[in-house]
Protein backbone atom coordinates (compact mmCIF):
# COMPACT_ATOMS: atom_id res chain seq x y z
CA UNK A 1 0.00 0.00 0.00
CA UNK A 2 2.76 2.08 0.93
CA UNK A 3 4.26 1.90 -2.65
CA UNK A 4 0.73 2.49 -4.29
CA UNK A 5 0.66 5.68 -2.02
CA UNK A 6 4.03 7.15 -2.92
CA UNK A 7 3.55 6.39 -7.22
CA UNK A 8 0.02 8.23 -6.56
CA UNK A 9 2.26 11.11 -5.23
CA UNK A 10 4.84 11.19 -7.77
CA UNK A 11 2.01 11.42 -10.57
CA UNK A 12 0.48 14.52 -8.65
CA UNK A 13 3.53 15.98 -8.33
CA UNK A 14 4.55 15.51 -12.47
CA UNK A 15 0.57 16.82 -13.14
CA UNK A 16 1.18 19.69 -11.15
CA UNK A 17 4.67 20.69 -12.75
CA UNK A 18 4.60 23.75 -15.05
CA UNK A 19 5.72 22.85 -18.76
CA UNK A 20 8.88 23.38 -20.33
CA UNK A 21 9.78 26.47 -22.45
CA UNK A 22 11.20 26.50 -25.93
CA UNK A 23 14.72 28.07 -26.15
CA UNK A 24 14.70 31.55 -27.65
CA UNK A 25 17.61 32.80 -30.32
CA UNK A 26 19.80 31.09 -32.90
CA UNK A 27 21.10 28.13 -31.04
CA UNK A 28 19.91 24.94 -32.33
CA UNK A 29 18.70 22.33 -29.94
CA UNK A 30 21.17 18.83 -30.53
CA UNK A 31 18.74 16.48 -29.07
CA UNK A 32 17.00 14.51 -32.23
CA UNK A 33 13.37 14.28 -31.38
CA UNK A 34 11.94 11.24 -30.44
CA UNK A 35 10.79 9.01 -33.33
CA UNK A 36 6.60 9.10 -34.03
CA UNK A 37 4.83 5.99 -33.79
CA UNK A 38 3.24 4.81 -36.85
CA UNK A 39 -0.56 4.82 -36.77
CA UNK A 40 -2.11 1.38 -36.98
CA UNK A 41 -4.60 2.87 -39.49
CA UNK A 42 -3.71 5.79 -41.43
CA UNK A 43 -7.38 7.86 -41.17
CA UNK A 44 -6.25 9.79 -44.92
CA UNK A 45 -4.38 8.29 -48.25
CA UNK A 46 -1.20 9.29 -48.73
CA UNK A 47 -1.55 12.34 -51.81
CA UNK A 48 -0.49 11.90 -54.98
CA UNK A 49 3.20 12.71 -55.77
CA UNK A 50 3.62 16.40 -57.36
CA UNK A 51 5.62 15.91 -60.75
CA UNK A 52 8.81 18.46 -60.27
CA UNK A 53 8.01 21.90 -62.12
CA UNK A 54 9.92 22.65 -65.07
CA UNK A 55 12.11 25.74 -65.09
CA UNK A 56 10.63 28.19 -67.49
CA UNK A 57 13.01 30.19 -69.73
CA UNK A 58 13.58 33.43 -68.38
CA UNK A 59 11.70 35.92 -69.69
CA UNK A 60 13.27 39.29 -70.95
CA UNK A 61 13.35 42.93 -69.23
CA UNK A 62 9.90 44.94 -70.02
CA UNK A 63 11.12 47.67 -72.45
CA UNK A 64 10.97 51.54 -71.29
CA UNK A 65 10.86 54.52 -73.28
CA UNK A 66 13.67 56.02 -74.17
CA UNK A 67 14.10 59.37 -72.86
CA UNK A 68 12.32 62.34 -75.23
CA UNK A 69 13.98 65.36 -73.68
CA UNK A 70 15.49 67.53 -76.60
CA UNK A 71 19.55 66.52 -75.59
CA UNK A 72 21.36 63.09 -75.47
CA UNK A 73 22.63 61.20 -72.53
CA UNK A 74 25.27 63.64 -71.10
CA UNK A 75 27.24 61.26 -69.48
CA UNK A 76 28.70 59.79 -72.03
CA UNK A 77 32.03 61.39 -73.58
CA UNK A 78 31.45 63.91 -76.52
CA UNK A 79 31.42 62.84 -80.10
CA UNK A 80 32.53 64.70 -82.99
CA UNK A 81 29.45 65.34 -84.71
CA UNK A 82 27.61 67.89 -87.46
CA UNK A 83 25.30 70.06 -86.21
CA UNK A 84 23.47 69.57 -89.24
CA UNK A 85 23.27 67.91 -93.14
CA UNK A 86 24.65 69.78 -96.15
CA UNK A 87 22.78 67.72 -98.88
CA UNK A 88 20.55 64.97 -99.82
CA UNK A 89 22.60 62.26 -98.82
CA UNK A 90 23.42 60.04 -102.26
CA UNK A 91 21.49 56.81 -100.34
CA UNK A 92 18.42 58.21 -100.36
CA UNK A 93 18.67 59.54 -103.84
CA UNK A 94 20.48 56.10 -105.28
CA UNK A 95 17.36 54.13 -103.48
CA UNK A 96 14.79 56.40 -103.61
CA UNK A 97 12.58 54.50 -100.60
CA UNK A 98 10.17 57.61 -100.34
CA UNK A 99 8.44 56.74 -103.23
CA UNK A 100 7.38 53.74 -101.53
CA UNK A 101 5.66 56.41 -98.49
CA UNK A 102 2.29 56.46 -100.37
CA UNK A 103 1.95 52.95 -100.09
CA UNK A 104 3.76 52.09 -96.81
CA UNK A 105 5.73 53.85 -93.79
CA UNK A 106 6.04 50.79 -92.21
CA UNK A 107 3.29 51.98 -89.54
CA UNK A 108 3.00 48.94 -86.78
CA UNK A 109 6.35 47.15 -87.60
CA UNK A 110 8.89 46.78 -84.70
CA UNK A 111 12.46 47.08 -85.69
CA UNK A 112 15.01 45.34 -82.76
CA UNK A 113 18.49 47.09 -82.95
CA UNK A 114 20.60 44.74 -81.46
CA UNK A 115 23.38 46.97 -81.07
CA UNK A 116 24.89 49.49 -78.88
CA UNK A 117 21.88 51.29 -77.88
CA UNK A 118 19.58 54.00 -79.07
CA UNK A 119 20.18 57.25 -77.75
CA UNK A 120 18.00 60.50 -78.13
CA UNK A 121 17.64 61.86 -81.70
CA UNK A 122 14.43 64.52 -82.59
CA UNK A 123 13.69 61.86 -85.57
CA UNK A 124 13.29 59.24 -83.16
CA UNK A 125 11.54 60.60 -80.29
CA UNK A 126 8.58 58.81 -79.15
CA UNK A 127 9.22 55.46 -81.04
CA UNK A 128 12.07 53.80 -79.19
CA UNK A 129 12.26 51.93 -76.76
CA UNK A 130 14.62 50.00 -74.86
CA UNK A 131 16.15 47.09 -72.42
CA UNK A 132 20.15 46.64 -71.45
CA UNK A 133 21.52 43.65 -70.76
CA UNK A 134 24.72 45.50 -70.30
CA UNK A 135 23.68 46.85 -67.26
CA UNK A 136 25.42 50.17 -68.35
CA UNK A 137 22.11 52.58 -68.70
CA UNK A 138 20.55 53.43 -71.98
CA UNK A 139 22.59 55.47 -73.38
CA UNK A 140 24.72 54.99 -76.50
CA UNK A 141 27.99 56.41 -76.37
CA UNK A 142 29.29 54.79 -79.19
CA UNK A 143 27.10 56.14 -81.58
CA UNK A 144 26.82 53.00 -83.64
CA UNK A 145 23.53 52.06 -82.78
CA UNK A 146 21.96 55.35 -82.52
CA UNK A 147 22.97 55.86 -86.11
CA UNK A 148 21.92 52.30 -87.26
CA UNK A 149 18.25 53.10 -85.69
CA UNK A 150 18.42 56.60 -87.65
CA UNK A 151 18.87 55.00 -91.29
CA UNK A 152 16.21 52.29 -90.06
CA UNK A 153 13.30 54.94 -88.86
CA UNK A 154 14.31 58.66 -88.94
CA UNK A 155 11.30 60.42 -89.39
CA UNK A 156 11.13 62.70 -92.05
CA UNK A 157 11.59 66.60 -91.25
CA UNK A 158 12.17 67.69 -94.88
CA UNK A 159 9.85 70.83 -94.31
CA UNK A 160 12.00 72.08 -91.26
CA UNK A 161 15.37 71.72 -93.92
CA UNK A 162 16.61 68.31 -92.49
CA UNK A 163 17.61 66.40 -95.65
CA UNK A 164 18.14 63.25 -94.01
CA UNK A 165 15.69 60.76 -93.49
CA UNK A 166 15.00 57.15 -92.59
CA UNK A 167 13.95 54.31 -94.90
CA UNK A 168 10.69 53.47 -92.84
CA UNK A 169 9.91 57.08 -91.00
CA UNK A 170 6.37 55.28 -89.64
CA UNK A 171 8.17 51.81 -87.26
CA UNK A 172 8.89 52.00 -84.06
CA UNK A 173 12.66 50.74 -83.04
CA UNK A 174 13.09 48.81 -80.00
CA UNK A 175 16.81 48.93 -78.60
CA UNK A 176 18.39 46.06 -77.36
CA UNK A 177 21.72 46.76 -75.99
CA UNK A 178 24.57 44.18 -75.89
CA UNK A 179 27.49 46.67 -75.85
CA UNK A 180 28.63 49.64 -74.71
CA UNK A 181 32.07 49.74 -76.15
CA UNK A 182 33.04 48.71 -80.19
CA UNK A 183 32.57 45.36 -79.27
CA UNK A 184 31.18 42.81 -76.95
CA UNK A 185 30.11 39.36 -76.00
CA UNK A 186 29.10 36.35 -78.39
CA UNK A 187 26.85 35.20 -75.46
CA UNK A 188 25.18 38.18 -75.01
CA UNK A 189 24.26 39.04 -78.51
CA UNK A 190 22.93 35.59 -78.89
CA UNK A 191 20.66 36.70 -75.54
CA UNK A 192 20.10 40.04 -77.34
CA UNK A 193 18.67 38.44 -80.49
CA UNK A 194 16.54 35.99 -78.51
CA UNK A 195 15.10 38.79 -76.06
CA UNK A 196 14.10 41.01 -79.08
CA UNK A 197 12.14 37.66 -80.59
CA UNK A 198 10.46 37.27 -77.63
CA UNK A 199 9.63 40.96 -77.27
CA UNK A 200 8.00 40.76 -80.65
CA UNK A 201 10.16 42.73 -82.95
CA UNK A 202 8.71 41.70 -86.88
CA UNK A 203 12.28 42.67 -87.98
CA UNK A 204 15.45 42.30 -86.13
CA UNK A 205 18.46 44.12 -87.52
CA UNK A 206 22.42 42.72 -86.38
CA UNK A 207 25.07 45.57 -87.62
CA UNK A 208 27.70 43.12 -86.02
CA UNK A 209 30.20 40.81 -87.29
CA UNK A 210 31.00 37.65 -84.94
CA UNK A 211 32.57 33.80 -85.06
CA UNK A 212 29.98 31.01 -85.39
CA UNK A 213 28.91 29.49 -82.05
CA UNK A 214 26.32 27.12 -80.73
CA UNK A 215 24.41 29.74 -78.72
CA UNK A 216 24.27 32.22 -81.49
CA UNK A 217 23.01 29.98 -84.24
CA UNK A 218 20.79 28.57 -81.41
CA UNK A 219 19.80 32.19 -81.02
CA UNK A 220 19.21 32.53 -84.76
CA UNK A 221 17.21 29.39 -85.02
CA UNK A 222 14.92 30.49 -82.37
CA UNK A 223 14.37 34.23 -83.84
CA UNK A 224 13.40 32.63 -87.24
CA UNK A 225 11.16 30.48 -85.45
CA UNK A 226 9.15 33.52 -84.36
CA UNK A 227 8.46 34.27 -87.74
CA UNK A 228 11.50 37.98 -87.01
CA UNK A 229 13.17 38.73 -90.35
CA UNK A 230 16.94 38.51 -89.07
CA UNK A 231 18.97 41.12 -91.27
CA UNK A 232 22.53 40.78 -90.60
CA UNK A 233 25.86 42.73 -91.90
CA UNK A 234 28.22 40.51 -94.05
CA UNK A 235 30.74 41.88 -92.58
CA UNK A 236 33.90 44.66 -93.06
CA UNK A 237 37.30 42.87 -93.94
CA UNK A 238 40.03 43.56 -91.83
CA UNK A 239 38.05 44.44 -88.50
CA UNK A 240 38.17 42.62 -85.39
CA UNK A 241 35.31 41.62 -83.99
CA UNK A 242 34.63 39.03 -81.81
CA UNK A 243 37.67 37.85 -81.48
CA UNK A 244 38.42 37.41 -85.70
CA UNK A 245 39.59 39.62 -88.21
CA UNK A 246 40.75 39.91 -91.27
CA UNK A 247 37.81 37.78 -93.88
CA UNK A 248 34.74 35.80 -93.06
CA UNK A 249 32.75 34.19 -93.87
CA UNK A 250 31.17 36.07 -90.56
CA UNK A 251 27.94 35.66 -88.39
CA UNK A 252 25.27 35.31 -88.17
CA UNK A 253 25.12 36.48 -91.50
CA UNK A 254 26.20 33.23 -92.95
CA UNK A 255 23.46 31.24 -91.18
CA UNK A 256 20.69 30.03 -93.51
CA UNK A 257 17.71 32.20 -93.00
CA UNK A 258 19.31 35.25 -92.31
CA UNK A 259 18.93 38.31 -94.78
CA UNK A 260 22.13 38.98 -95.34
CA UNK A 261 23.83 42.47 -96.69
CA UNK A 262 26.91 43.74 -98.19
CA UNK A 263 27.86 47.06 -99.02
CA UNK A 264 28.51 49.25 -101.96
CA UNK A 265 29.67 52.68 -103.06
CA UNK A 266 28.11 55.32 -104.60
CA UNK A 267 29.10 54.19 -108.04
CA UNK A 268 27.48 50.79 -107.51
CA UNK A 269 30.41 48.73 -106.94
CA UNK A 270 31.55 46.78 -104.06
CA UNK A 271 32.70 48.71 -101.48
CA UNK A 272 36.77 47.78 -100.79
CA UNK A 273 36.16 46.46 -97.42
CA UNK A 274 32.95 44.71 -97.80
CA UNK A 275 33.71 40.90 -97.44
CA UNK A 276 33.55 37.96 -100.08
CA UNK A 277 33.63 35.07 -98.17
CA UNK A 278 30.60 35.51 -95.68
CA UNK A 279 27.06 35.01 -97.49
CA UNK A 280 25.46 37.84 -98.66
CA UNK A 281 21.71 38.41 -100.03
CA UNK A 282 21.75 41.48 -101.30
CA UNK A 283 23.32 45.32 -101.34
CA UNK A 284 22.72 48.53 -99.89
CA UNK A 285 24.81 51.67 -99.67
CA UNK A 286 27.99 51.17 -97.05
CA UNK A 287 30.24 53.90 -98.05
CA UNK A 288 30.59 57.58 -97.34
CA UNK A 289 26.88 57.39 -95.40
CA UNK A 290 25.03 60.11 -93.67
CA UNK A 291 22.93 59.65 -90.37
CA UNK A 292 21.68 61.10 -87.31
CA UNK A 293 23.78 59.96 -83.65
CA UNK A 294 23.76 61.79 -80.37
CA UNK A 295 23.82 65.27 -80.14
CA UNK A 296 23.55 65.90 -84.53
CA UNK A 297 24.66 64.08 -87.23
CA UNK A 298 27.81 62.35 -89.07
CA UNK A 299 27.54 63.55 -92.83
CA UNK A 300 29.22 61.64 -95.24
CA UNK A 301 31.45 59.42 -92.98
CA UNK A 302 30.33 56.93 -92.57
CA UNK A 303 31.35 53.54 -93.75
CA UNK A 304 30.79 49.76 -93.16
CA UNK A 305 28.26 47.01 -94.07
CA UNK A 306 26.67 47.67 -90.72
CA UNK A 307 24.83 51.31 -92.40
CA UNK A 308 23.91 48.75 -95.51
CA UNK A 309 22.37 45.97 -92.86
CA UNK A 310 20.41 49.25 -91.90
CA UNK A 311 18.85 50.03 -95.29
CA UNK A 312 18.29 46.83 -95.45
CA UNK A 313 15.70 46.48 -92.58
CA UNK A 314 14.38 49.85 -93.06
CA UNK A 315 12.88 47.66 -96.43
CA UNK A 316 11.82 45.20 -94.71
CA UNK A 317 10.12 47.11 -92.24
CA UNK A 318 7.89 48.54 -95.33
CA UNK A 319 7.46 45.33 -96.79
CA UNK A 320 6.17 43.88 -93.67
CA UNK A 321 3.83 46.92 -93.24
CA UNK A 322 2.64 46.45 -96.71
CA UNK A 323 2.12 42.78 -96.84
CA UNK A 324 1.49 41.78 -93.20
CA UNK A 325 0.62 38.06 -94.48
CA UNK A 326 3.70 37.39 -95.49
CA UNK A 327 5.79 35.17 -93.09
CA UNK A 328 9.73 36.02 -92.89
CA UNK A 329 11.03 33.81 -95.47
CA UNK A 330 8.70 35.32 -97.82
CA UNK A 331 9.65 38.78 -96.76
CA UNK A 332 13.23 37.54 -97.72
CA UNK A 333 12.47 35.89 -100.99
CA UNK A 334 10.68 39.54 -101.90
CA UNK A 335 13.28 41.65 -101.04
CA UNK A 336 15.82 39.63 -102.87
CA UNK A 337 13.64 38.62 -105.97
CA UNK A 338 13.31 42.27 -106.41
CA UNK A 339 16.54 43.35 -106.00
CA UNK A 340 18.59 44.69 -109.26
CA UNK A 341 20.59 41.69 -110.28
CA UNK A 342 24.15 41.16 -109.30
CA UNK A 343 26.57 43.03 -110.10
CA UNK A 344 29.68 40.35 -109.28
CA UNK A 345 31.31 38.60 -106.45
CA UNK A 346 29.52 39.53 -102.92
CA UNK A 347 26.83 41.15 -104.48
CA UNK A 348 24.15 38.49 -103.93
CA UNK A 349 20.68 39.90 -105.64
CA UNK A 350 22.16 43.06 -106.20
CA UNK A 351 21.33 46.30 -105.06
CA UNK A 352 18.16 46.37 -102.65
CA UNK A 353 14.75 48.22 -104.38
CA UNK A 354 12.89 49.46 -102.18
CA UNK A 355 9.89 50.64 -104.46
CA UNK A 356 10.17 47.23 -106.29
CA UNK A 357 9.91 45.52 -103.29
CA UNK A 358 6.57 46.90 -102.26
CA UNK A 359 4.60 47.13 -105.29
CA UNK A 360 5.99 43.51 -107.56
CA UNK A 361 2.90 42.03 -107.97
CA UNK A 362 4.47 38.30 -108.50
CA UNK A 363 8.26 37.35 -107.26
CA UNK A 364 9.48 34.33 -107.83
CA UNK A 365 10.21 32.06 -104.55
CA UNK A 366 7.85 34.35 -102.76
CA UNK A 367 4.39 33.90 -101.71
CA UNK A 368 1.44 36.48 -103.66
CA UNK A 369 0.35 39.42 -101.93
CA UNK A 370 -2.39 41.95 -102.61
CA UNK A 371 -1.43 44.08 -105.58
CA UNK A 372 -0.51 48.24 -105.07
CA UNK A 373 -3.96 49.68 -104.82
CA UNK A 374 -2.78 53.39 -104.08
CA UNK A 375 -2.48 55.44 -106.29
CA UNK A 376 -3.85 55.54 -110.08
CA UNK A 377 -1.51 55.24 -112.80
CA UNK A 378 -1.53 55.15 -116.78
CA UNK A 379 -3.04 52.32 -117.74
CA UNK A 380 -2.18 50.73 -121.59
CA UNK A 381 -5.44 50.24 -123.66
CA UNK A 382 -4.89 47.03 -125.96
CA UNK A 383 -6.53 48.41 -129.57
CA UNK A 384 -7.45 46.63 -132.89
CA UNK A 385 -4.37 47.38 -135.79
CA UNK A 386 -5.99 49.87 -138.66
CA UNK A 387 -8.08 47.57 -141.46
CA UNK A 388 -6.26 46.27 -144.11
CA UNK A 389 -8.61 47.39 -147.30
CA UNK A 390 -6.82 45.32 -150.47
CA UNK A 391 -6.47 42.49 -147.98
CA UNK A 392 -10.69 42.83 -147.40
CA UNK A 393 -11.25 43.13 -150.86
CA UNK A 394 -9.51 40.10 -151.79
CA UNK A 395 -11.67 37.92 -149.12
CA UNK A 396 -14.30 39.04 -150.54
CA UNK A 397 -13.79 38.11 -154.00
CA UNK A 398 -12.89 35.15 -153.24
CA UNK A 399 -16.02 34.04 -151.07
CA UNK A 400 -17.86 35.52 -154.00
CA UNK A 401 -16.43 33.40 -156.07
CA UNK A 402 -16.84 30.22 -154.00
CA UNK A 403 -20.77 31.17 -153.40
CA UNK A 404 -20.47 31.10 -157.27
CA UNK A 405 -18.85 27.82 -157.66
CA UNK A 406 -21.20 26.40 -155.07
CA UNK A 407 -24.03 27.47 -156.47
CA UNK A 408 -23.32 25.87 -159.93
CA UNK A 409 -22.13 22.55 -158.11
CA UNK A 410 -25.59 22.14 -156.75
CA UNK A 411 -27.41 23.42 -160.27
CA UNK A 412 -25.72 20.52 -161.86
CA UNK A 413 -26.36 18.02 -159.68
CA UNK A 414 -30.01 18.98 -160.09
CA UNK A 415 -29.96 18.90 -163.75
CA UNK A 416 -28.25 15.57 -162.88
CA UNK A 417 -30.69 14.26 -160.79
CA UNK A 418 -33.46 15.09 -162.94
CA UNK A 419 -31.64 13.54 -166.33
CA UNK A 420 -31.29 10.32 -164.53
CA UNK A 421 -35.09 10.22 -163.47
CA UNK A 422 -34.63 10.25 -167.55
CA UNK A 423 -32.40 7.74 -168.20
CA UNK A 424 -29.99 10.23 -169.01
CA UNK A 425 -26.49 9.06 -168.67
CA UNK A 426 -23.58 11.53 -167.83
CA UNK A 427 -20.98 11.29 -170.93
CA UNK A 428 -20.81 11.90 -174.53
CA UNK A 429 -22.36 9.37 -176.63
CA UNK A 430 -21.59 9.17 -180.09
CA UNK A 431 -24.33 10.03 -182.43
CA UNK A 432 -26.22 8.03 -185.59
CA UNK A 433 -24.84 8.33 -189.01
CA UNK A 434 -27.75 9.65 -190.47
CA UNK A 435 -30.83 11.83 -189.29
CA UNK A 436 -28.70 13.92 -186.99
CA UNK A 437 -26.28 16.99 -186.85
CA UNK A 438 -22.89 16.40 -186.16
CA UNK A 439 -21.99 17.38 -182.46
CA UNK A 440 -25.02 16.87 -180.85
CA UNK A 441 -25.91 14.84 -178.20
CA UNK A 442 -28.55 11.65 -177.80
CA UNK A 443 -29.65 10.14 -175.10
CA UNK A 444 -28.35 6.62 -175.18
CA UNK A 445 -30.94 4.30 -174.87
Amino acid sequence: MRRIAVALVGVALMAAAPPATAATGSARSLRAPAAARPSPRPTAKPSAKTPPRRPHPTAPAVPVPVATEPRPTRNCPGLQVSSRVGSVPWAQQALDFSSAWPLTEGRGVKVAVVDSGVDYSPQLAGRVTAVDLTRTGFQDCVGHGTEVAAIIGASDLQAQGVPFEGVAPAATILSVKVNSIDSGSSATLAQGIKDAALLGANVINVSVQTANSPALRAAVAFALSKDAVVVAAGGNDGDDAGGISGSGPFFPASYPGVLSVGAVESDGSLAPFSDLRSHVAVTAPGANVTSACPGGYQDNDLNGTSYATAFVSGVAALVRARFPRLDEAAVVARITGTANGAAGPGTGDGLVNPLQAVTAVTVPGAAPGPSPTARPGPVSVSRAPPPDVAADRVALEVTAGSIGVAALVALAAIVVRQGQRRRWRAGRAEAPAEGRAAGELWPAD
